[in-house]
């Protein structure tokens, strides 16, 4: 997929990121929610929490992309962080089910939604570090879809 340079292109690979996680939700037996995914520590459930967490984590990323500012700790606090995010996870999705996590997952989708409109034409191309890697506004709506498919593929459903 090419940048996303405007917010026609971001509205569809929103829409589409938030079609393709409601088929993976909705497709998951109870017996697979719950199962280990091929995730370390995770099971598929928690899995569906996190990537529903980050789409409401990409907006905070955006609006600071706009600003050319980026998110990209040092080495030893990114570590930490990870730790963080594995507990974090393990304990907001307790009790977690696909109708939650799908609801939770439409909170971030919408807001991240409305920040298109705001965005203007000079600032697409506008970006940071983040995580280690350089990252424009436009292909902050791209990571969302690359993030959700690295985790569907770690889904384990046999």
């Amino acid at each position: 997929m090419s940048e996303i340079t405007n917010a026609e292109q971001a509205r569809a690979a929103l829409e589409q990121t938030r079609a393709d996680f409601r088929e993976l939700v909705l497709g998951l037996s109870e017996d697979e929610w719950n199962r280990h995914s091929n995730n370390a520590g995770w099971t598929n459930g928690q899995l569906c929490w996190h990537i529903a967490f980050g789409v409401g984590a990409g907006e905070r990323t955006i609006m600071r992309l706009r600003q050319n500012k980026g998110l990209d700790p040092p080495g030893p606090l990114l570590a930490i962080l990870n730790i963080l995010s594995l507990w974090l996870v393990r304990i907001r999705s307790r009790g977690a089910s696909p109708e939650s996590v799908l609801t939770f997952f439409d909170q971030g989708h919408g807001r991240t939604l409305n920040l298109v409109d705001g965005i203007r034409d000079d600032e697409w191309d506008n970006g940071g570090v983040v995580l280690g890697e350089h990252l424009t506004v436009g292909g902050s709506f791209m990571g969302l879809q690359e993030h959700f498919d690295e985790h569907a593929a770690e889904m384990r459903r046999e």
